[in-house]
C-alpha cells in the first residue's frame, strides 16, 4: 500500500500541472545543517562485518523488502543540491578556470623537506606509506605506487581528488612530491601496525621495506602522494544508509541524497570502484558555541584504472568483487558466456593500465564493493550528476590531467581523450533519458532556457513544444545551435505552469514542468521532470 500511495503522488507530480506546487519564495541554495553539536563518538569501520553485510546480509534483507521509490531529499524546488556540510556548489553554479579546478582544495602545497615519519600506515588499506610531519609542522599521510604501476596511483590520487573537488565534494589536499632518503628522519616513538594490527615498533629495517617496493624516477628519487590531514577532529567514515544517530545535523537517510546517489556518475566516469565507508570521514570542526561535522570523501588513488591493476582484476568496474548475477549468468551459460570486460586490451603505458572508453557504459558499470547510495540512484539524480559532469571542458580536463605529472606526455593525452569521451557517453545516457532542457529563467516576459545535450554538442537540433495536460501544442521554438531559446508567457500576474518537450525530428523527449510566478516580479519557483 505504502508503495502504491508514493507511486500515485509520483505520477501526480509529473501529470498535474494545474494549481501551486512550490511556495512562492526564492530557491534554497545552502542548508544549515551546521548547528552546533556535542562531539560525536568516533564510528568503526569493521571490514568484516561490512563486507558480509554488503555482499550477504545486508544485501538479502534488502533484496526481501519492499522498498519505496523515493525522490532524493537533499534537493531544492529546481532539483538541484543545495549547500550543506556534504556538498558546496562550484562547477554547478558558476565557471571555474581551469587553473581554479587543477589547484583544487590546496591552499598550502605539498610537504616541505625534512620530513619526520610518525607512523607506519596501517588500517584496512593495502598499499604501503607512512604518516609524517613536515619542515613546517603538518602532517600528511603518504603514499606510494606499485613497482608494476608506477605513477598510477599517485597520479590518480590528484587527478580524482581535482574532479571530484570542482563536482562539488568535500575532499582533502592531496598533492605530488618526491624526496631522497636522506631527507627522512624517524621519531624515536613511531609505532606501524603488524599484519594482525598490533601495534610494534617502526623500525629503519621497516622503512626501507616499504621503500623497496616503492619505484623511483630517472633521477633516482621517491615519488609519492601526500594527503594533507583535515581540520577538526576524525570520528570515522560515514554509513552508505541511514543516518548518524549522534549528529542532530544529520537528518536524510544517506541513501536518499542526491549527492551521494549522483556520486556513482562521477565514479563511473573516474573508475572509482573502491567506494566504501572507509574512504569517507567525518570531521568534527569546532568553533565559537560549539562544533559541527563536515563529510568528505577520500583515498582516490585506486581510481582511473588502479584498482583494476592492483587486484589484477580485469572485471573491475563491470561487476562487483563478487556479483551474484553475473556469476549466475556464468554458471548457467557454463562457461559460454562472453562478458564485456573480457575485450579490454592494456594501453601502452604502465601508468595508464587498461583504462579506456572503448567499453564504457555508464548504465551498466558497477563498483568493487556494492555501495547502497549508487543502488539507489533514479534517472534524475543521473541527470543532476550528468550536468556536472557535461561542465568539464577539454582544457579543464588537460589542466586536471596535468597535475597528475605524468611522465609521457602521450599517456596524459590519452587520459585527456578517454575522460572526455566517457563524459560524453554519460551525457547521451542521462541527460537525453529526461527532457534536456535547464537554465530556466524568466526575463522581459520570455521563459527562457537551454538544450544541454545542444549546449554540449550531443545534438545537432531540437524545437521546444509547450503544450497543455492534453497534449496539445500550442507555442513552440526552434532552438539556436547552441540550443537555447525562449517563450512568451502570460503577463497577468499569478501562478503558472509551463510545459514544455524537445523534439528531434519524430522523437519526444519527456516533458519536464515549469513552475513560475507571472506578472511584473515573475521567476522561476520549481521544476518538476517527468522520468
Amino acid at each position: 500500500m505504502k508503495r502504491l500511495f508514493a507511486l500515485a503522488i509520483a505520477l501526480c507530480l509529473v501529470g498535474c500541472a494545474s494549481g501551486p506546487r512550490f511556495r512562492d519564495q526564492p530557491i534554497v541554495w545552502r542548508v544549515h545543517d551546521d548547528r552546533p553539536i556535542p562531539r560525536p563518538e568516533k564510528s568503526e569501520y569493521l571490514k568484516v562485518s561490512y563486507f558480509a553485510d554488503i555482499f550477504a546480509l545486508r544485501r538479502l534483507t534488502r533484496t526481501l523488502e519492499l522498498r519505496d521509490l523515493e525522490t532524493a531529499h537533499d534537493i531544492n524546488a529546481l532539483g538541484e543540491v543545495p549547500d550543506s556540510s556534504w556538498f558546496t556548489n562550484r562547477i554547478g553554479v558558476r565557471d571555474l578556470t581551469p587553473q581554479q579546478a587543477a589547484r583544487g582544495p590546496v591552499r598550502e602545497g605539498p610537504p616541505v623537506a625534512p620530513f619526520t615519519i610518525t607512523r607506519g600506515k596501517g588500517g584496512s588499506g593495502g598499499n604501503p606509506g607512512f604518516f609524517i610531519s613536515d619542515a613546517t609542522d603538518r602532517t600528511f599521510l603518504v603514499k606510494f605506487d606499485t613497482r608494476d604501476n608506477p605513477e598510477m596511483q599517485t597520479a590518480a590520487s590528484v587527478i580524482v581528488n581535482r574532479v571530484l573537488w570542482t563536482g562539488g565534494y568535500h575532499v582533502p589536499e592531496d598533492t605530488l612530491f618526491t624526496f631522497s632518503a636522506d631527507q627522512l628522519r624517524l621519531a624515536p616513538d613511531a609505532l606501524t601496525e603488524d599484519r594482525l594490527g598490533t601495534d610494534i615498533p617502526l623500525t629503519w629495517g621497516l622503512v626501507r621495506e616499504v621503500l623497496a617496493t616503492s619505484p623511483r624516477t630517472v633521477g633516482g628519487a621517491y615519488r609519492a602522494s601526500a594527503s594533507l590531514f583535515l581540520e577538526g577532529t576524525p570520528v570515522g567514515g560515514f554509513t552508505p544508509e541511514g543516518v548518524r544517530a549522534d549528529d542532530p545535523n544529520d537528518r536524510i537517510p544517506h541513501e536518499h541524497r542526491r549527492s551521494l546517489r549522483g556520486l556513482r556518475v562521477f565514479a563511473a566516469w573516474l573508475g572509482h570502484t573502491d567506494m566504501k565507508m572507509d574512504n569517507t570521514l567525518d570531521m568534527y570542526v569546532e568553533h565559537d558555541g560549539g562544533g559541527h561535522l563536515i563529510h568528505y570523501l577520500l583515498d582516490f588513488g585506486e581510481a582511473l584504472g588502479s584498482h583494476q591493476a592492483e587486484k589484477r582484476r580485469l572485471e573491475d568496474g563491470f561487476e562487483h568483487l563478487w556479483d551474484w548475477e553475473d556469476n549466475t549468468r556464468a554458471a548457467l551459460a557454463l562457461g559460454l558466456w562472453k562478458r564485456t570486460w573480457e575485450d579490454q586490451r592494456q594501453t601502452p603505458w604502465p601508468a595508464i593500465g587498461a583504462f579506456g572508453a572503448e567499453h564504457f557504459d555508464p548504465r551498466q558499470w558497477k563498483e568493487a564493493y556494492p555501495y547502497w547510495p549508487f543502488a539507489e540512484m533514479d534517472p534524475l539524480d543521473a541527470f543532476w550528476a550528468a550536468k556536472l559532469v557535461m561542465r568539464f571542458s577539454p582544457p579543464m580536463l588537460e589542466a586536471i590531467v596535468a597535475e597528475g605529472q605524468l611522465s609521457n606526455p602521450d599517456a596524459a593525452r590519452y587520459l585527456v581523450d578517454a575522460l572526455i569521451e566517457r563524459r560524453d557517453r554519460i551525457g547521451r545516457a542521462y541527460l537525453e533519458a529526461l527532457s534536456p532542457l535547464d537554465g530556466f529563467r524568466i526575463r522581459d516576459g520570455e521563459l527562457c532556457m537551454v538544450d544541454l545535450a545542444m549546449h554540449h554538442g550531443l545534438a545537432a537540433k531540437g524545437i521546444v513544444e509547450r503544450s497543455d495536460r492534453s497534449g496539445e501544442v500550442w507555442q513552440s521554438v526552434t532552438l539556436s545551435a547552441r540550443g537555447r531559446g525562449c517563450l512568451t508567457v502570460a503577463q497577468e500576474r499569478g501562478y503558472r505552469v509551463a510545459r514544455l518537450r524537445v523534439r528531434r525530428g519524430a522523437e519526444l523527449r519527456p516533458a519536464v514542468d515549469v513552475h513560475f510566478r507571472a506578472g511584473p516580479e515573475a521567476r522561476v519557483l520549481g521544476v518538476v521532470r517527468a522520468h
